[in-house]
């Protein structure tokens, strides 16, 4: 089961990092950094560049290194997951609105993942194949891309959980006939 996988990746790498902080620390929101060729996935440790559609990474509080995701879902579901909910200090993904080509996101600009408008159930698949949450900073660009994809276009707090947590996790299930 991909919630147990999840759960249990989150609290054997995650724990560290999530014990609480003072009022200075927390007021200390880490900036966006750059996708480097040598950034892996958190969860499936593979190079976040070699994946089409959004990226995303998080820091934890108290860390100045971010967690990456070779997709703006995956970084959703972290921060779903109770043993990391309350440990985020910042999390970006990328403005899908600011990217030429599906395939090559990498250079699209960072925004806040809470402020994003998301496109789930669209027809494009993510980093791993799975079904995206498509982020974008303009709701008016989220509707164009619905328009021409299809889904539905929601803010951050009205993503399913069961999208982000229980969704197909890969093309290659459906591929596999299984």
């Amino acid at each position: 089961d991909m919630r147990n996988f999840l759960t249990i990746a989150v609290l054997a790498a995650g724990l560290p990092f999530l014990a609480a902080c003072g009022p200075d620390e927390a007021a200390e929101i880490p900036k966006p950094i750059s996708l480097t060729q040598e950034a892996s996935g958190y969860f499936c440790n593979m190079t976040v560049v070699d994946h089409p559609g959004p990226k995303a990474h998080a820091f934890v509080k108290g860390s100045k290194t971010p967690f990456w995701f070779t997709s703006a879902r995956d970084a959703v579901a972290f921060a779903m997951l109770p043993e990391s909910a309350n440990g985020i200090a910042a999390i970006y993904v990328t403005d899908m609105g600011t990217v030429a080509v599906w395939e090559d996101a990498a250079k699209g600009e960072w925004i806040e993942a809470r402020t994003a408008f998301y496109v789930i159930g669209s027809t494009k698949r993510g980093g791993m194949g799975a079904p995206e949450a498509v982020p974008f900073a303009d709701q008016a660009q989220a509707k164009q891309f619905q328009v021409q994809f299809g889904g539905e276009v929601l803010s951050y707090s009205d993503i399913p959980r069961d999208y982000v947590l229980e969704a197909d996790q890969t093309a290659s299930v459906e591929e596999s006939g299984s």
